[in-house]
């Protein structure tokens, strides 16, 4: 049997659902292959095991069968050739499955150099080896380098002609990494365009289970569950009877228990919560007996409490956590309409998904029926409208006023408000990085050694802490986020991709044991024998280097404090711009 013949009876067998008998035909005909010598045919069949071990998950077998194919290229000196970088392909994707990312950048780098060599930019092969090379980079975590290979494998394709698979899988694989950036839309759009191009050429294999999984998790991630259920079931049903139940069978079954989780009200955040609650019960409740001043209303749910960053956890539930929701109206309306609105509210089921609302004397006024003024009114004074205004305003209220999330609005002026307050303008943002970044320069490069040196231990934790405190504050400045209440300001770093880095680094110079040892006969400033003053000026130095990178300070001095008339200098506005570096 010629190898066109092997791949006529492997794909009849495969579309059937028989991957056994297709695994037997491939033994059978590669020990018929390697007794007549026949090379070419033992390579292809040996690049076929590659293939079926990868998907079957049996690596040990395909390592061995990829050390014979490498054997028979060396002896063959096809080590250069287009079977050897189809060879090099296959093991490299062998070895991403594995996990062994290093030997898999080995062979897909071997693969890319002899495809250069001797094929076509255009050739349909580099476009297979751009998809499986983005894969390594999703794997890894560089996101924007999967992103770059898999456009330019889509961009091969689209020269060619009949690759409407091959158009599905890079459809399919874009999706998830629009899916990764957070791009939902985007990721939304290809995998249809996958879906519908394998189920047009009635492709049924672990791609086309690939964008089912993806389509499932998009359901998941917009709350769909029902939806997202009913798909992985398919997902695990099909897959079973063509493959088995696979390693990659059990990843689709524990992202299906996941979202069993979520049914069954395991670690639900309070906000989705909320929203469930009032889409269940607070929009039936408006439509039949306020249906006239719904065009007033703005819901939601924002203000204190972690539920409104997104940081609930268990341990939260036990306070100001439940089912709830805001509903804000103009003042004149509120006159109208308030206290009736008020009862009605109070009169909705106050147990949504097995919880109850739990409420401290601390957490009074959290959720109900507000004017605008008395819903902004609890956080800020008054609303900012000049520079002067904003460079006094409160920051954690400034946070209140803007985290959680608005599930309608009809009125329009909430949402108006919310994004007025989004973030400080500029030449504000300036000046209080100036104030910070003096502070620290203040606290933990100066002040922080002085106490050590007179053995006042206190006073250098007060130091210390006064440093972290205030690395925080310019973290969040450079990252133009507010930043909140302290018990939460280490955690929300995970939401600050500047600087995110230096989250370890805080946590190590807080876990750090005294350094009392240190400063024996030293008089040093920076002491690099105490640990903790080399993490302040690592610290110190990540800062200055964004700095530059905001073109906010091009002065390469160690000490912060040297940095902040340079960046007084960026404000624009002169009243601003000459108070006192500390205001603010």
């Amino acid at each position: 049997m010629n190898i066109e013949d092997i791949k006529l009876q492997l794909d009849q067998l495969y579309d059937q659902g028989q991957s056994q008998k297709a695994y037997e035909l491939l033994l059978n005909q590669l020990n018929i292959a390697m007794n007549h010598q026949d090379d070419d045919t033992v390579l292809f069949l040996l690049n076929e095991l590659i293939g079926y071990y990868r998907v079957t998950t049996q690596f040990e077998l395909g390592n061995q069968v990829s050390l014979q194919a490498i054997r028979i290229l060396e002896n063959h000196q096809l080590s250069k050739s287009i079977i050897a970088a189809t060879t090099f392909l296959n093991i490299a994707t062998l070895y991403r499955s594995q996990g062994n990312y290093h030997q898999s950048l080995q062979y897909y780098h071997q693969c890319e150099k002899i495809y250069q060599l001797l094929l076509d930019r255009n050739d349909m092969r580099f476009a297979a080896f751009y998809n499986n090379f983005s894969l390594l980079y999703q794997e890894t975590g560089d996101k924007e380098k999967a992103l770059d290979y898999e456009l330019k494998a889509l961009q091969v394709i689209q020269k060619g002609h009949d690759n409407e698979f091959e158009e599905a899988v890079t459809y399919s694989n874009l999706s998830q990494i629009y899916f990764s950036l957070d791009k939902k839309e985007e990721g939304k759009n290809y995998l249809d365009k996958a879906i519908l191009l394998f189920y047009k050429n009635n492709i049924c294999d672990h791609h086309y289970f690939s964008a089912l999984n993806a389509l499932a998790q998009y359901h998941y991630m917009n709350h769909e569950y029902d939806k997202s259920i009913e798909l992985y079931d398919e997902i695990l049903d099909q897959f079973e009877r063509t493959y088995g139940k696979t390693k990659d069978y059990d990843i689709v079954l524990k992202n299906k228990e996941n979202v069993l989780k979520q049914i069954h009200n395991q670690h639900i955040k309070g906000l989705e919560l909320c929203k469930r609650y009032y889409e269940t019960y607070g929009k039936k409740m408006i439509d039949e007996k306020f249906s006239e001043y719904k065009q007033y209303m703005a819901i939601g749910l924002f203000g204190m409490g972690s539920d409104c960053l997104g940081y609930d956890d268990d341990i939260s539930m036990d306070h100001d956590f439940g089912p709830g929701f805001c509903i804000i109206i103009p003042d004149n309306i509120y006159q109208k309409i308030g206290k009736e609105l008020q009862r009605e509210y109070d009169n909705l089921p106050h147990q949504f998904m097995n919880i109850q609302r739990i409420q401290s004397n601390h957490g009074q006024n959290r959720v109900g029926v507000f004017s605008i003024n008395q819903m902004f009114g609890q956080f800020l004074q008054f609303i900012p409208h000049t520079l002067q205004e904003w460079l006094y305003s409160d920051e954690n209220g400034l946070l209140a006023c803007t985290n959680g999330e608005i599930f309608d609005d009809h009125y329009g002026k909430v949402t108006q408000i919310r994004e007025t307050l989004k973030y400080y303008p500029e030449d504000i943002r300036i000046k209080k990085i100036v104030r910070a970044i003096s502070k620290m320069a203040q606290s933990g490069q100066y002040n922080y050694s002085r106490c050590m040196q007179r053995g006042d231990i206190v006073a250098a934790v007060l130091a210390l802490n006064e440093f972290i405190d205030q690395t925080l504050s310019c973290i969040y400045l450079l990252n133009k986020k507010y930043k909140p209440y302290y018990k939460w300001a280490f955690k929300g770093l995970d939401d600050c991709i500047v600087l995110n880095d230096l989250k370890e680094l805080i946590k190590e110079l807080t876990e750090l044991p005294h350094q009392y040892s240190a400063w024996d006969n030293n008089h040093l400033l920076v002491n690099i024998n105490d640990k903790k003053v080399i993490l302040i000026e690592k610290i110190c130095q990540r800062i200055i280097t964004e700095l530059h990178h905001q073109n906010l300070s091009d002065s390469t001095d160690d000490f912060l404090e040297n940095h902040t008339l340079i960046i007084m200098n960026k404000i624009k506005d002169k009243d601003i711009r000459l108070k006192h570096i500390m205001e603010g």
